[in-house]
Order: structure tokens, then C-alpha cells, then sequence
């Protein structure tokens, strides 16, 4: 039987691989439901390629150019951020998590709920929710498969069964384009410099973390959740080539890793075909062809955003949610140029210093730490005052 797939953010560079795994695959899966926040255009496209029964649109002007534009009168087309429920309430085997931020957040939790499959893209849901998230699933028996490609490494190589013989975790980073940059040298960086990656085709939000070294620090916090993981087992280690993408060592001195080109489509395909393997498009590794793999440990005076981070896990309680909220207000800042690449780390900062550090019990509380932590650091972007 076919598998059952709704993409939350669809439309996104992971959406867009998702699909493209699906459609080389039309025997095995079938697109049940897309949802997006703007892109109607490319939406209208996907209808067209995958005929789903169900799509979700969150922004209204969107919604309404898309229901203009619809030429299918089978399709059902929600709205708003209420349709999360709706839309799974289609028949649903795998949900692909990959809407960017802790907007991603409640659609995650609703997939959840109802017990089923998450193909999880969306770290921000493990850093603002952390044990809320993994006891939900426990609960409702959800299995958590990550996407990101450091986590599905581990992953991929994790012996749960003999858990106590892991000394640690060790997750590979890039150290994105400004790796080989002095930090005098970052004064003047600019969005269009920040979102080059050198090995990964992502988004803009995600490309900047890679710059700051951020998208890490999330990954630290998503690992330590998802795999209960202290904080002081999980290292991070800088590797260039982005050939490695993780790694896991025993205490009997092995470590185990998993390679392979930097491509998206790799992880994703795992998480859909699991506990089995499917063919891909991705281009194979040649070991040959490998001159060398470097490593080495991440410049924590270069790349502040990594102790922040480390800091925040080390707090837990409230600290990653006010982590992640201030980041995402301070890349958006940088991206739309009203604050240096530079200041994102100090309004990240001075955020987790004026906020309070409380206890997460419930969801909503995770909601309103998030919406007030995005008010302050929106504080600090508007008066300058970092």
C-alpha cells in the first residue's frame, strides 16, 4: 500500500525535495495534503503535479488568489492557523515537518496528537517544547524521525538497544561561508554574503544560522531532546567538507558515521521509507574521489551564537525558547538590513538577560514565552540598544 504524506510548508526548499523523492516513487506514496504560508503560485504548481485532496494556506491574500486561480473542484482549501487539525484529519501515514521557526510549532504538535509518523525538519519544535514534545509522542505513540542531517546520521547509527556504551554524540558543522574569515573581518557582512553556503542549498533564515553558527546551537538542543542526551555527551566539531554529518562513539573506542554527498534528498528519503531504504537522485559519494576530511573544534569567540546556546541547554526551563524566539527576530532584522550581522548575537544575548526564566508545563505556556521574548527583542532592534 501506498503511504500517506502531508507536507507542512511545502513550498520550502525541504518540500520542494520531499516532492521530489515522491515523484520518483508514484508506487509507493501518495500526497494527501500541502500546506504553505504564501507561495500560492508554486502551490498551484504542486496541485497540478500531486492532485492532494486537502491544501492549507495561512496567509489570507494568498488564500484568495489561490481560490481565483484553482481550477480543481475536488481540492479543499483551508485557511488560517486553526486548519493545522483539519488537514490531518485526512488520512495521514508520514507528516514532513518543515515549516522554518516556532511557527512550526503547533502543526507538529498536531500531527502528534494524533499518533502519527513525523518526518521532522523542524528543530524548533525539540528547542521550544524540548521533553513536552517527546512526552506527547511517548503518549500518543508518534514516532520522531529527524530530517536535519546531523540528527538523521545519529540516527541512522544510534545502537538504542546498548544506550549506556555511548560516550557521545558528535555533531558535524560546515562553519558556513565565514569559516575562514578573522573576526574583524565581519563587520560589514551583508545578507547577500550571508546566505551563500558553500556545500548546502537552504532557505535564508536557516543559511544566516549556518553563517552565525545558530542553526548549531539549535541542533545541540534538538540532539540532547531527541535522543536524551546530556548536554556534556554531544560535542561539536567543525568538518568543511560536510561529507561526515554526524557521528556516534562508544566506549569500546569505535565511532560510527554516517556520508554522503550534502544533499537533503538523502535524510528525507530515509524518513519516508523507514524501516526500509528507497533509491534516490542524489549523486554517490566517490571515496576516491575524496582528497581529504578535515576537523576540528568551532571558534566560540568567532561564533558567540554556539555559547549562547550551550548556555541556554545548560538553563534549560524557558532559555531555549527565548533562544530561538530572539534569534529568529534578530536574523528576520538582519535579513531586511536594520541590523548588523554582528548585532545578532548581542540581541540574542540581551534578550536571555531581560527576560525571565520560568517553567515550561504546557504548550500555550511555550506560546506566550515565545511572544514575549519576540517583543523584547524587537525592543532591542528598534532603539538600537545592543
Amino acid at each position: 500500500m501506498k503511504k500517506k504524506i502531508t507536507i507542512f510548508g511545502s513550498t520550502g526548499s525541504i518540500g520542494v525535495s520531499t516532492l521530489d523523492i515522491i515523484k520518483d516513487h508514484p508506487d509507493k506514496y501518495e500526497v494527501v495534503g500541502l500546506s504553505i504560508n504564501n507561495n500560492y503560485e508554486k502551490l498551484l504548481e504542486q496541485v497540478r503535479s500531486y492532485n492532494p485532496k486537502v491544501v492549507s494556506i495561512q496567509n489570507e491574500r494568498s488564500y484568495i488568489k489561490f481560490k481565483e486561480l484553482n481550477k480543481s473542484n475536488d481540492l479543499k482549501i483551508l485557511n488560517g492557523n486553526d486548519s493545522y487539525g483539519e488537514i490531518l484529519d485526512n488520512d495521514t501515514d508520514i507528516v514532513v515537518a518543515a515549516i522554518t521557526g516556532s511557527a512550526g510549532l503547533l502543526p507538529v504538535v498536531a500531527a502528534i496528537e494524533r499518533g502519527i509518523t513525523i518526518a521532522l525538519a523542524n528543530k524548533e519544535s525539540l528547542v521550544c517544547s524540548g521533553s513536552l514534545i517527546t512526552s506527547l509522542a511517548k503518549k500518543s505513540g508518534s514516532l520522531i524521525l529527524p530530517v536535519d542531517s546531523e540528527h538523521n546520521a545519529i540516527y541512522q547509527v544510534l545502537d538504542l538497544k546498548n544506550k549506556s556504551k555511548i560516550s557521545k554524540l558528535i555533531l558535524t558543522a560546515s562553519g558556513g561561508p565565514f569559516l575562514n574569515k578573522d573576526i574583524n573581518q565581519l563587520n560589514n557582512i551583508t545578507p547577500e554574503q550571508a546566505i551563500k553556503h558553500p556545500n548546502w542549498s537552504m532557505g535564508k533564515k536557516i543559511s544566516v544560522d549556518s553563517a552565525t553558527m545558530m542553526n548549531k546551537g539549535l541542533e545541540l538542543i534538538e540532539a540532547h531532546y531527541l535522543f536524551d542526551m546530556p548536554e556534556d555527551k554531544i560535542e561539536i566539531i567543525v568538518h568543511p567538507e560536510s561529507i561526515i554529518h554526524s557521528c556516534v562513539e562508544y566506549t569500546d573506542g569505535s565511532i560510527l558515521s554516517q556520508m554522503g554527498n550534502p544533499d537533503m534528498r538523502t535524510p528525507i528519503s530515509f524518513a519516508l521509507a523507514y524501516p526500509s531504504r528507497i533509491s534516490t537522485s542524489v549523486d554517490k559519494l566517490r571515496l576516491s574521489s575524496i582528497e581529504k576530511l578535515t576537523f576540528f573544534e568551532p571558534d566560540f569567540e568567532k561564533f558567540p551564537c554556539l555559547e549562547l546556546a550551550y548556555s541556554s541547554l545548560k538553563t534549560k526551563k524557558s532559555a531555549p525558547t527565548i533562544l530561538n524566539a530572539s534569534n529568529e527576530i534578530a536574523v528576520d532584522a538582519f535579513l531586511n538590513q536594520k541590523i548588523s550581522y554582528l548585532s545578532i548575537p548581542k540581541i540574542v544575548e540581551k534578550t536571555l538577560n531581560k527576560a525571565s526564566i520560568s517553567d515550561i508545563n504546557s504548550i500555550k505556556d511555550v506560546i506566550e514565552i515565545d511572544q514575549e521574548s519576540r517583543k523584547l527583542a524587537k525592543e532591542l532592534v528598534d532603539s538600537g540598544g545592543f
